[in-house]
């Protein structure tokens, strides 16, 4: 119990010593606490992604309809989803029609709307209610009658909505019983795992590495006062212990700091859409577990650092004897942790790259983690090495020179974070280059602005020529030609549809040698793989005319493939073309069997404002019934999503960690002026200009800097290439990349140099000198 007492006691002296000194010692404490506390909000946030990502999964999970029979005496939903565009804003919804009022609600809704009622998400009411969304008014002319609560929505910026619209029970299809199934999992690409975890280690790595410096703040008054305590008869093992409270003080200050920084943050999250990606102040809740991690991750780290810090320095009754200068660092120990992480990689060489992709996660996360740590233990070594041999040179540059060589730690600590973040990123980026390259399996389809696409399905020939009038009627459409789908079913229960429309419109479709009413052709887009299904479909071939699946599946009758005349694509357009039978109306001759399935391909004049927007209008009072697609942009497949979205979170953390850095320089660089401030404040009396002074903290960063350039450039290069082993990936690294992340880590360097100008200034004045 007189060991645990005598711990409390010492500890306490320290939070008492750290506190008594007056008003240096709140502003330590202060810079102290900021440092710790950013890097803490950070890391709090990032503790809240996996509850920001079970609130999506659950809401998702509670918006997923349940499919079932329609039974006498109970209620039923009818839905319909619906999608569309605006301005390259994508908006999507539901149409639907209840049975009666004890039909499924869908979630976030009080009631099921009625027939011309809407619900809207606040964000598509706001954009509605806006300017920007006159042109977008036309698309929902149905009463308002709310807004859908957070638990139907993914995200607060989400543009969504739920309209009654009693048509949709004519939809074939089972109704709605219920809300609440369960959402299918979608694995992710193997390479796109990579990614995120790259990601992850790259971004919260240099938080770790931030805090731990931000608690070695200061460490030449610490040292001083515990010099005094050694005068006054205290023992190295006490003065340990007291200056284990010191760090502690600092710990909990950042903690609470932080704390309060994330709190504050988080009010504001729903108002702030970075890169795409916004969430609902609710779901930004860290884990218990992962909270409670860094409640104690953050006072061991504090305490440790401290304790490591002082592993060279002899705390003696008459000052404070550095043993660092007569022992030189030494480099092999400092050169393991990217040994063994170059190890740990090498043995997941190739493991992404075969269709049963699996790695080993541990040595995968390890082997980075190793390799970013041996940045801030090899930047002392590289630093004292090189500014040892530096010699000569203007004023400024030998007062920053001569100070480095006297203590180059605590400038390679300076901007080791800076250098960790820099090596994540170009490790980070040149992933992405070849995630991209991975997964765009073919080019994307170029865009064509002159191209509209509408779509119909389930259509009647009284829709259909709905339709085509409102279309032609329409401002900006040049030309409009309706195309309808044949489905049927071959010997080898292939689904495939044929194209039957006009000459005029099949012309649009392929390059035709002639054609009359009658005449029948085969698009081959793809050499091999069309001309093998030609083959199999040749003239003669009996096939059967299907429509749908399941039990809304019509069966037609039995129908012979017609001759016809292989054709190929236009020129440009290989690949939008639809390959495979080309009909027109008269090749149908004697076929009973309705044509439900319309595309209509409209020719647009490009030079009208909005025209995609007004062809959606013109065919918006048939709703649910048609969907849209405009070739102005260039097309994506789903998994080119999947890694945009990747990549936009990747970018928004990319962001935070690089404000971070900033934030934490400037606290440290502050911290510097204000230890040094008896010496600048002498050099100043002694005639030495202020700008001098100025340039030679600029120099001071600037050296330091550059040596940290080299150093994550190399390790950054190589962990890049090493993960591209792990995926079989050519090594291509993107150098224009590299630069402009070097070039933005030097102007972050100048940006926080110049902010320590004003501290410089006070620093140096005469004030400054006599409180000295």
């Amino acid at each position: 119990m007189t060991v645990v007492r005598q711990w409390a006691a010492d500890l306490l002296l320290g939070v008492r010593l750290a506190l008594g000194g007056g008003r240096t010692s709140w502003v330590r404490l202060a810079l102290i606490g900021a440092g710790i506390g950013i890097g803490v909000a950070v890391l709090l946030g990032a503790s809240s992604v996996p509850s920001m990502l079970q609130a999506r999964a659950e809401r998702g999970a509670a918006g997923m309809a349940v499919l079932g029979k329609a039974e006498p005496g109970k209620d039923v939903l009818y839905d319909r989803r619906w999608s569309t565009e605006f301005r390259g804003k994508g908006i999507g919804g539901r149409f639907v029609a209840a049975t009666g009022p004890g039909a499924p609600v869908p979630p976030g809704l009080s009631r099921v709307p009625g027939d011309g009622e809407v619900f809207l998400s606040p964000a598509l009411a706001r954009l509605l209610d806006s300017p920007e969304g006159e042109l977008l008014r036309e698309r929902f002319p149905q009463r308002r009658a709310g807004l859908i609560g957070q638990v139907g929505l993914n995200a607060p910026h989400d543009l969504e909505f739920i309209a009654g619209d009693d048509s949709v029970r004519q939809v074939p299809g089972k109704p709605v019983v219920a809300f609440g199934g369960a959402e299918r999992e979608r694995e992710l690409d193997p390479i796109l795992s990579l990614l995120i975890m790259v990601g992850v280690v790259a971004l919260l790595f240099p938080v770790l590495v931030f805090v731990g410096i931000s608690t070695r703040l200061a460490g030449a008054e610490r040292d001083r006062r515990l010099a005094a305590l050694r005068l006054v008869g205290a023992g190295a093992r006490r003065v340990r212990r007291i200056a284990a409270g010191e760090a502690l003080l600092g710990a909990f200050t950042g903690l609470a700091v932080g704390a309060v920084l994330f709190l504050v943050g988080r009010l504001f999250v729903e108002n702030v859409q970075l890169v795409g990606i916004s969430v609902f102040v609710g779901d930004v809740t860290p884990a218990p577990a992962l909270a409670a991690l860094i409640a104690v991750l953050v006072p061991v780290l504090a305490v440790v650092t401290a304790m490591i810090a002082m592993r060279r320095t002899v705390i003696e009754p008459l000052g404070v004897v550095r043993r660092a200068k007569p022992v030189r660092r030494v480099l092999w120990w400092r050169t393991i942790p990217v040994v063994v992480g170059a190890a740990a990689l090498l043995t997941q060489a190739g493991a992404l790259s075969g269709p049963d992709a699996r790695t080993n996660t541990t040595a995968l996360i390890g082997g980075i983690l190793l390799l970013l740590l041996g940045i801030p233990l090899l930047l002392p070594w590289v630093v004292e090495r090189a500014v040892g041999r530096l010699r000569g040179g203007a004023p400024s540059w030998q007062l920053a020179i001569r100070r480095l060589q006297l203590e180059s730690g605590t400038a390679a600590r300076v901007v080791g974070g800076v250098a960790v973040v820099l090596a994540g990123a170009i490790a980070l980026q040149s992933v992405l280059a070849s995630a991209e390259s991975k997964i765009v399996d073919a080019p994307a389809r170029p865009g064509d602005p002159t191209r509209l696409v509408v779509n119909l399905d389930r259509s009647t020939p009284e829709i259909s020529a709905t339709v085509t009038g409102l279309l032609e009627r329409a401002v900006g459409v040049e030309r409009v030609h309706p195309m309808w789908t044949l489905p049927y079913k071959s010997a080898e229960d292939d689904y495939r549809g044929a194209l039957v429309a006009s000459c005029e419109a099949l012309a649009t479709q392929a390059s035709l040698p002639g054609c009359k009413d009658g005449d029948a052709f085969y698009s081959i887009t793809d050499e091999r793989h069309d001309n093998s299904i030609a083959d199999r479909e040749k003239p003669g071939t009996r096939v059967t005319l299907a429509d749908g699946y399941g039990e809304d599946q019509r069966i037609g009758p039995q129908w012979t493939i017609p001759a016809y005349t292989r054709v190929r694509p236009p020129a440009g357009l290989e690949n939008e073309a639809i390959p495979g039978l080309l009909l027109t109306p008269g090749a149908l001759k004697g076929v009973d069997f309705p044509l439900s399935h319309l595309t209509v391909l409209v020719k647009i004049d490009p030079d009208q404002p909005d025209i995609a927007e007004h062809v959606r209008n013109a065919v918006s009072p048939l709703t649910w019934r048609t969907y849209s697609y405009y070739f102005g942009a260039s097309d994506v497949s789903e998994r080119i999503e999947q890694f945009q979205s990747i990549r936009q979170g990747l970018l928004a953390g990319s962001l935070v960690t690089l404000l971070l850095a900033g934030a934490s320089l400037l606290v440290l660089a502050l911290e510097q002026v204000r230890e040094r401030r008896r010496p600048l404040a002498v050099l100043a009396a002694s005639g030495v200009p202020r700008a001098a002074l100025g340039r030679s903290l600029l120099w001071q960063n600037a050296v330091p800097l550059v040596l940290a350039l080299v150093v994550s450039v190399a390790i950054g290069c190589g962990l890049a290439v090493l993960l591209l082993r792990v995926v079989s990936q050519p090594i291509v690294l993107d150098w224009a990349g590299i630069a402009i992340l070097g070039a933005a880590a030097a102007a972050l360097v100048a940006a926080v140099t110049a902010l320590t100008l004003p501290s410089l200034r006070r620093a140096t004045g005469a004030l400054g000198l006599r409180a000295e």
